[in-house]
């Protein structure tokens, strides 16, 4: 008879998640499942709204890469209008994405990674909160 696993939450992540595993009889996994609960309905903020507010409502899709995000739809609102930057506007954004590269690989590490690697795999999470 199949079995089923679940690890929730899933921590140490930006967000909130879970994974669900289907063990088969042999207790091989025949299923896997990770379960983003986040609705966050951007794609309905921006509809019917000039692609100029584009770059102000995409950075708050996620608070981990941002940048990207006003970024990628700088470059949309440049297509649309069929605009080349200059090499000083590109070269900037560049020198942005690689920022926001640096930056999101620290919080990556030292708020996400970190706590396993220098507290232990079992710590339990404490939702959230400050334990001191």
């Amino acid at each position: 008879m199949p079995q089923w696993i679940k690890i929730d939450p899933v921590t140490r992540i930006e967000g909130h998640a879970k994974i669900t595993l289907q063990l088969d009889d042999n207790g091989h996994v025949s299923d896997a499942r990770f379960h983003v609960v986040e609705f966050r309905g951007f794609e309905k903020f921006c509809e019917g709204r000039p692609f100029t507010e584009m770059p102000g409502i995409t950075p708050r899709v996620c608070g981990i890469c941002p940048v990207s995000h006003v970024l990628a739809s700088a470059k949309a609102g440049d297509a649309l209008l069929a605009v080349d930057i200059p090499p000083a506007a590109r070269k900037l954004r560049r020198l942005m994405n690689l920022g926001q590269i640096l930056q999101s690989h620290a919080l990556s590490f030292f708020h996400l990674s970190a706590p396993d690697l220098l507290l232990g795999w079992e710590t339990p999470p404490v939702n959230g909160t400050s334990s001191g």
